[in-house]
């Protein structure tokens, strides 16, 4: 053992040899502390994933997409507002016959040149002539209607409206809608499907009128669509047109049956009611043109008479 003394100096000697290697383990221990020693590597943050949101169970309309077509062809039933009066006439025959011989005949018939006579009056006081399908259209507000408009219609499609009335038409420059029955095409007394073609080709409308000139009303409605959709796909067929009006047989319809054509896609239906109201287009009036009138009588016809009950 040394002496404290000897001990104590030795010590103090080697204080300078120490304190350095004390040092060194001191700072040692710092840099080793559980704060820096230890730390956890932090992981970067992830934002969290946003599940997105989930589509409504109805599916959203595209507005850019095509719509699928409609079997009603999207028609109105009525015309969106009120609309001014236009002349539908009704012919039958353009023929000569006497009184005497067929008093009903003759009522029904004008005339070849007071026929005539009735389109120079057109001419001069301005009216343009309408297709039935025209006048559809303007009646529904797609096509601008001419200030001075009439439609010209003949029934049933009598050989004579071939011979006396196409050419004086043509002559004038105007276009009538001409309602055949299909099964009296072709017999004595009407047009046949020549004939038939060549109203198509020279601008007239081929309009539906039947089969068998039916009675419609008082049909059951099963037999009543076979009238209609037989006599339209006959000419549909013969003529490749787009047959889209119709004239009931006598004017006989009902409530049902005009909408039945319009469930079928034609455009209108005539009757022979007489008025001057054209917002149900499927019970269109018309005036009827009769036999014996002189000239001084044909602006009649383009005078409105109001409904009953209006």
């Amino acid at each position: 053992m040394f002496p404290r003394k000897q001990w104590f100096s030795t010590l103090l000697f080697s204080l300078p040899l120490i304190l350095p290697l004390l040092g060194v383990v001191w700072v040692a221990r710092l840099d080793l502390s559980p704060q820096q020693q230890a730390a956890p590597t932090v992981a970067p943050t992830v934002a969290p994933t946003v599940a997105p949101t989930v589509a409504p169970t109805e599916p959203v309309p595209d507005p850019t997409a095509t719509p699928e077509p409609s079997p009603r062809r999207s028609l109105s039933l009525l015309t969106p507002t009120d609309p001014p009066y236009i002349p539908i006439l009704m012919y039958h025959y353009v023929r000569e016959v006497e009184e005497s011989v067929d008093p009903l005949g003759f009522r029904l018939s004008v005339r070849p040149e007071r026929f005539v006579e009735q389109l120079a009056w057109l001419r001069d006081q301005g009216y343009e002539t309408l297709l039935m399908r025209e006048l559809a259209a303007c009646l529904r507000g797609e096509l601008r209607c001419p200030a001075r408009s009439v439609a010209l219609t003949f029934d049933d499609g009598y050989s004579d409206q071939f011979q006396a009335a196409l050419p004086a038409l043509q002559q004038y420059g105007f276009r009538a809608t001409f309602y055949i029955v299909t099964g009296h095409v072709g017999r004595e007394g009407y047009m046949d499907w020549e004939q038939l073609e060549q109203l198509r080709d020279r601008g007239m409308e081929v309009a539906a009128h039947t089969v068998s000139h039916a009675d419609l009303a008082s049909l059951p409605l099963e037999q009543a669509l076979v009238e209609i959709n037989g006599s339209r796909a006959a000419l549909e067929s013969r003529l490749g047109v787009d047959v889209v009006s119709f004239s009931y047989p006598a004017g006989s319809y009902s409530p049902e049956l005009a909408r039945t054509l319009w469930e079928a896609g034609f455009t209108s239906a005539v009757t022979t009611a007489q008025h001057d109201d054209l917002s149900h287009l499927y019970e269109l009036p018309r005036r009827r043109v009769l036999g014996g009138e002189t000239i001084a009588g044909y602006p009649w016809y383009f005078r409105p008479l109001p409904r009953e009950g209006r």
